[in-house]
C-alpha cells in the first residue's frame, strides 16, 4: 500500500511538470509571434511599393481644343468705330416726302429716289441730291464714302461730317502711316509727378487715340513691326502702348479707325495624353495672379529623377512676353520642373531643375481651364 501511494504521487508530480513545460512553450510561441508582428509594422519591407496619393482630376481644356492657331490679338478691349452703331436702319419715316433708308451718326439720313441715293440733314434739307451716287456708307465716325459709276468703273467721293450736322467734300489721299504721330504730352493736368512722361498718339483730322474712358495719355508708345505680331488679322499699322503696367496693341485700318487689344503677357503650351495646344495669357490681372501662384508653389523632396518618359503630361509657360527678359517653366505631371531664362538681356544664362508637389501641375491645368477660358470668351 505504501509503495502504491508513492508511485501515484510520483505520477501526479510528473504530469504537473509536463503540463508546466507545455504551457511555458505555448507562451513563448505567442510572445514570439507578437514581436514579429510589431517588427513588421515598424520596419516595412523596403521593396514594398509606396501607396499612391490620389490627385485631383484634370482634363485638356475644351476652349484650347477649339483654338487651331492662337492669335496674339484676341482680347479686344475697345474699337473706335462701330458701324452698326453709327449707321442704323430707319424704321419710322420722319420726312413723308422722302424715302429714308439709313440714319447716320444721329445727324443725317440717306434717302433713295430713281435708283440713286442722297443725303438729308436732321431737318430734312437736301445736302446731296439723289442723282449720282449708288451707294452711301460710313467708313468712320465722321467720314462718309459715296460710290458712283464712272466710265464703267466704280469711283468714290468722301465727305467729312461736322458736329453741327453739315458735311463737306474733301480729297482723301488714302492711308499713310506718316499721318499717325507720337509726341510727348504737355498736359500738366494729367501728369502725376515731376519728370513723368506721358505720350499721345494723334491721327488724321487731329484725332487722339484714347481708351474706352476717354483717356488719351499713355506711359509709353511705339510703332511695331507687323512681322513680329502673331496674328491672322490684317491692319495697316500697329502700335504698342502701356499704362499702369498693362500693355496694349493699337491697330489701325485703312480709314484710321483703330481697335485696342490687350497684349499677351505669357504663352501657355499644354499636353495631356495625346492632345496638345497653346493659348496666351491676355489679362494683366490674370498674369499677375499666375505669377504669384507659381511663386507660391512649395518645393517637394525628390523621390525620383527626371527621365525620358515621353508619356508624361506637362504644361509649359513662357513668362514676360512684354519684357526684355523671358523665363520658361516646363512642369510635368510628376512634379519635375525645368526653369530656363530664355533671354538674357538683364539676366545670366541660367537653367535648373526644381521639384514641386504633384498637385502644383494639376492646379495649373485647372487654372488655365477656369481662368483663361473666360479671357477667350470675352475676346470674341
Amino acid at each position: 500500500m505504501i509503495l502504491m501511494k508513492v508511485l501515484t504521487r510520483a505520477a501526479v508530480c510528473a504530469a504537473a511538470a509536463a503540463l508546466c513545460i507545455c504551457m511555458t512553450g505555448c507562451e513563448k510561441k505567442k510572445n514570439d509571434s507578437t514581436a514579429s508582428d510589431v517588427s513588421s509594422q515598424t520596419q516595412p519591407d523596403s521593396s514594398a511599393s509606396p501607396s499612391k496619393v490620389e490627385l485631383k482630376k484634370y482634363a485638356f481644356p475644351s476652349f484650347m481644343a477649339a483654338l487651331e492657331d492662337p492669335d496674339l490679338l484676341s482680347r479686344e478691349v475697345y474699337q473706335s468705330f462701330d458701324k452698326s452703331k453709327v449707321e442704323t436702319s430707319v424704321e419710322t419715316q420722319k420726312f413723308p416726302e422722302y424715302n429714308c433708308i439709313t440714319k447716320i451718326a444721329d445727324k443725317l439720313y440717306t434717302y433713295s429716289a430713281s435708283g440713286y441715293l442722297g443725303i438729308l440733314d436732321g431737318l430734312g434739307h437736301v445736302l446731296i441730291s439723289a442723282e449720282k451716287y449708288t451707294k452711301i456708307t460710313t467708313v468712320s465716325n465722321d467720314v462718309i464714302m459715296c460710290s458712283y459709276m464712272d466710265k464703267q468703273k466704280e469711283a468714290t467721293d468722301f465727305y467729312k461730317i461736322y458736329d453741327n450736322g453739315t458735311i463737306a467734300k474733301y480729297d482723301r489721299k488714302g492711308f499713310s502711316a506718316d499721318s499717325i504721330v507720337i509726341f510727348e504730352s504737355t498736359d500738366d493736368e494729367h501728369t502725376a509727378g515731376e519728370g513723368e512722361k506721358k505720350f499721345v498718339i494723334q491721327t488724321e483730322h487731329d484725332h487722339y487715340v484714347e481708351d474706352p474712358t476717354g483717356n488719351y495719355l499713355w506711359d509709353s508708345a511705339e510703332k511695331c513691326d507687323p512681322q513680329k505680331i502673331n496674328t491672322g488679322k490684317t491692319y495697316r499699322a500697329y502700335y504698342k502702348v502701356s499704362r499702369n503696367g498693362a500693355s496694349y496693341y493699337i491697330c489701325f485700318d485703312e480709314y484710321y479707325n483703330y481697335v485696342i487689344y490687350e497684349a499677351s503677357y505669357a504663352r501657355v503650351h499644354l499636353k495631356i495624353g495625346n492632345v496638345s495646344g497653346e493659348c496666351y495669357v491676355q489679362s494683366f490681372d490674370d498674369y499677375t495672379e499666375l505669377s504669384r501662384m507659381v511663386k507660391s508653389f512649395g518645393k517637394a523632396q525628390a523621390t525620383t529623377t527626371p527621365d525620358a518618359n515621353e508619356t508624361l503630361d506637362y504644361i509649359q509657360i513662357t513668362f514676360g512676353l512684354n519684357s526684355p527678359d523671358q523665363q520658361e517653366l516646363t512642369i510635368s505631371s510628376d512634379g519635375w520642373c525645368l526653369v530656363d531664362n530664355i533671354t538674357h538681356n538683364n539676366q545670366p544664362d541660367n537653367k535648373y531643375f526644381a521639384c514641386y508637389d504633384r498637385d502644383s501641375f494639376v492646379s495649373l491645368v485647372l487654372w488655365v481651364d477656369q481662368v483663361l477660358s473666360k479671357e477667350y470668351a470675352q475676346g470674341k
